[in-house]
């Protein structure tokens, strides 16, 4: 069974607690540029690097090297290239509001999302939920 490209409506594999701080590494196995974006949260690059596939899993290969200069700080959308997998760096803080937040009626948390920015892939999926508990 394929593990990859799952769709919008599977259960989240992203799910994290409020006040902690998560680094996820991104892989692009297509052939394009994306302009990831992160709702709720603010993501830093750290670093990007070259993958290939070792014995069914993708392992990050060659010389890592940190954002561009356009790329420094946190930032809700980064770019990611093909055929690179990005680490990213991001702390969940959920915003203080003064009044009730419903909770999801799919997960009974947080939920939002990341995806492409590109409105075609927004449209065919290119997104995933991402639980804030």
């Amino acid at each position: 069974m394929n593990t990859y490209g799952r769709l919008y409506l599977d259960p989240a594999t992203e799910v994290a607690n409020q006040g902690d701080i998560e680094v996820w590494n991104v892989f692009n196995l297509t052939g394009d540029s994306h302009p990831m974006h992160f709702h709720a949260v603010n993501v830093q690059i750290l670093k990007r690097q070259p993958f290939k596939l070792v014995a069914g899993r993708f392992v990050a290969t060659g010389t890592a090297r940190g954002p561009e200069w356009d790329e420094m700080g946190y930032k809700e959308t980064c770019k990611m290239n093909p055929g690179e997998v990005i680490t990213v760096i991001m702390k969940i803080q959920l915003p203080t509001v003064p009044f009730a937040v419903p909770a999801s009626p799919r997960t009974g948390n947080n939920e939002y999302v990341w995806h492409c920015h590109i409105l075609e892939h927004e449209e065919h999926d290119m997104m995933r939920p991402f639980v804030i508990v």
